[in-house]
């Protein structure tokens, strides 16, 4: 009877020794995955390791931002590449730009540069560029009359171009910028669509380009069609180049989903840890371990997995995708000019007055009539308006400009201008097939 209790004993030891020792490996473990994540996901805006200074630090813009500048100084000067109308042969794509006086800044140049440069003669010649100066008198723009501006744009857009239109404008004077933007928004999709150009870009004046954006672009054209003609569409509302990832993250309306998805994972881990302990492991699977990491440890990772942020652990797949809730904001956008001319532009012109702003006004009407929204990841394009010159951070006092793709940060510019040259040699190749044919 004394062995058999000081067997007991040694077992009870033996058990308590494996607890804890369990429990502190456990513990190391999730110590150790605290500091993987915190130098994984210090870009996430949706994670709680995200560092908003190292984050917001303008690496890749800043150099597309000097390259962007030396293209609109050398067009100053050559009168830049124009797109060679031709009835015949319109071009691939049409951007057009609404541009206002900003005090104090301007950042037409940029994008505009920053569209430009690296553009072969062949990519150039099958692009039209429309600028909208959105004044009454157009020389209150900074940027008017500017060399720069003459030898990039194909066309430089007035309201006094049509009679109609300067009779909006006048009316607009005392609108809302809410108003008067989509106002102007509606001009350069009209001006594009007189192009017949099959898409039009519309952008925001305060953005910059990637290198190789115009072939991302049209591979990106070619994938959301043939994806639209999959899901029964026969064309689709647009196709985005930027989005806000911060806007991605948890969402309160879906934590059913994530309740659900939690107590699955927790059942699965009890389920195949008791199994285990049933076949084999029984010295050291005890009840006791089997509850603490059920109970304990995996409720631990969940909340880990949930706090590393969402496009930390569940980021938005590579090439077009949907993406049709949460997406923000209008900064670049591609359209179909059918869908443009057939529906938006009716649209905008029938609810001229609506207080609405641009990018909530699109996206209300692509709820209503379900019509597709695709996305380009990696995104092609980045958000500089409200840039502070200082270090090349976005500080606080530009809080209502904070919109900032983070990733896009990350673009490697040797690799982007290897695939650039690569995608200019495959044009070349196709355009001499096409002569031969």
């Amino acid at each position: 009877m004394f062995e058999d209790s000081k067997a007991g004993a040694t077992n009870n030891l033996r058990k308590d020794v494996t607890n804890n020792g369990i429990d502190r490996r456990n513990k190391l473990w999730y110590v150790f995955l605290i500091g993987i994540l915190r130098s994984l996901c210090w870009k996430d805006p949706t994670s709680i390791f995200f560092q908003l200074d190292r984050a917001h630090l303008s690496t890749y813009s800043s150099y597309r931002i000097q390259q962007a500048i030396r293209h609109a100084d050398f067009a100053s000067t050559s009168g830049g590449n124009k797109f060679n109308a031709d009835e015949s042969n319109p071009p691939e794509l049409c951007i057009g730009i609404p541009s206002v006086r900003r005090e104090g800044v301007s950042y037409l140049k940029l994008a505009l540069g920053s569209l430009q440069h690296g553009l072969s003669p062949e990519e150039r010649m099958r692009l039209h560029f429309v600028v909208l100066l959105a004044h009454m008198n157009q020389t209150e723009h900074p940027d008017y009359g500017e060399p720069w501006l003459t030898g990039m744009a194909d066309k430089i857009a007035a309201y006094q171009d049509d009679e109609e239109r300067l009779r909006l404008a006048e009316a607009m004077e005392s609108q809302p910028h809410a108003v008067k933007s989509k106002f102007d928004y509606s001009i350069v999709m009209e001006e594009c669509a007189k192009t017949e150009a099959p898409y039009m870009l519309i952008i925001e004046d305060d953005v910059v380009f990637l290198d190789g954006w115009r072939h991302r672009t049209i591979d990106a054209l070619k994938t959301a069609t043939a994806k639209s003609w999959e899901a029964g569409y026969a064309h689709f509302l647009y196709l985005r180049l930027f989005y806000y990832e911060a806007l991605l993250g948890w969402n309160s309306e879906s934590w059913p989903t994530y309740l659900a998805s939690s107590l699955a994972t927790t059942g699965i881990v009890f389920s195949v840890l008791v199994l285990t302990r049933r076949h084999m492991a029984r010295a050291w699977l005890t009840q006791t371990v089997i509850l603490m990491i059920t109970f304990v440890f995996t409720p631990l990772l969940i909340i880990l997995f949930f706090v590393a942020g969402r496009n930390s652990m569940l980021p938005q797949p590579n090439g077009v995708h949907v993406m049709d809730k949460y997406a923000c904001c209008g900064q670049g956008l591609v359209f179909p000019r059918m869908t443009v001319t057939k529906d938006l532009l009716p649209w905008f012109r029938n609810n001229t007055w609506s207080p609405i702003s641009t990018d909530s006004f699109i996206e209300d009407y692509a709820d209503m009539t379900g019509s597709l929204r695709w996305a380009l990841t990696p995104v092609a394009m980045q958000h500089v308006g409200g840039q502070s010159s200082h270090d090349g951070r976005r500080g606080d006092t530009y809080e209502p400009n904070r919109l900032w793709n983070f990733g896009f940060e990350g673009n490697d510019a040797v690799q982007l201008g290897k695939e650039h040259a690569q995608a200019q040699y495959q044009l070349i190749a196709d355009l001499n097939i096409e002569s031969v044919i």
